[in-house]
């Protein structure tokens, strides 16, 4: 159990330096104009284009979907860290 949530608690510690990072930063600007440019798209599309309907949703689902992994991760980091020091505290 210990290990399971050092493992969390250090992955979302990587998170959180990755977002602060010029590359985290950057990946998530970069995932930010995808959904704009997805939405661009979108609002410029002949209807009963649903091929290319999808493909749009996709693109933009994928870029939002990586910030809120990230998010996940380092919220599951922060819980998992504050698990720790109870067990800690208790034991």
């Amino acid at each position: 159990m210990n290990d399971e949530l050092i493992d969390a608690a250090v992955l979302g510690d990587e998170g959180q330096k990755f977002i602060k990072s010029a590359l985290g930063k950057k990946m998530l600007d970069m995932a930010v104009e995808e959904v704009i440019a997805a939405q661009e798209a979108l609002e410029k599309i002949e209807p009963m284009n649903q091929v290319k309907i999808t493909e749009l949703q996709n693109r933009a689902w994928r870029a939002r979907s990586f910030e809120q992994w990230l998010v996940e991760l380092i919220s599951r980091g922060e819980a998992a860290l504050a698990a720790f020091r109870q067990q800690q505290q208790k034991g």
